[in-house]
């Protein structure tokens, strides 16, 4: 007997939600790396140095939870950022040698396969 569509669908989002908290899990243990952490890496690393409230419109999160995690990766030299010369009240990102080096030892992020895939 065919299951309905939406048994289907719930059943899908089941799968893809455990493999969500898997990948989570994986990039943790294996790269000390968070989901928004690398997010926010491979946003600096393919757009350049940018504003913290740019990087948040990109990455769909609010300036004060990017910021949070700016500073978890700044701590760990990952990050640079530093005051602008035209406005004062601006901070930059960019993302520092290390942080590249660490993106690109790290997998790649969950959601881009599922892009391909999809």
């Amino acid at each position: 007997m065919e299951q309905p569509l939406t048994d289907s669908v719930l059943m899908a989002i089941r799968r893809i939600t455990r493999a969500i908290d898997l990948h989570s899990r994986s990039l943790v243990s294996r790269y000390g790396l968070t989901v928004p952490q690398l997010l926010i890496l491979k946003e600096l690393l393919e757009n350049g140095r940018m504003p913290v409230g740019e990087l948040s419109r990109r990455v769909h999160s609010s300036a004060a939870t990017v910021t949070s995690i700016l500073g978890r990766l700044a701590a760990r030299d990952m990050i640079a950022r530093e005051r602008s010369a035209e406005d004062r009240r601006v901070v930059l990102v960019a993302i520092s040698d290390l942080g590249r080096a660490v993106f690109q030892d790290a997998p790649g992020l969950l959601q881009d396969r599922f892009t391909q895939e999809f």
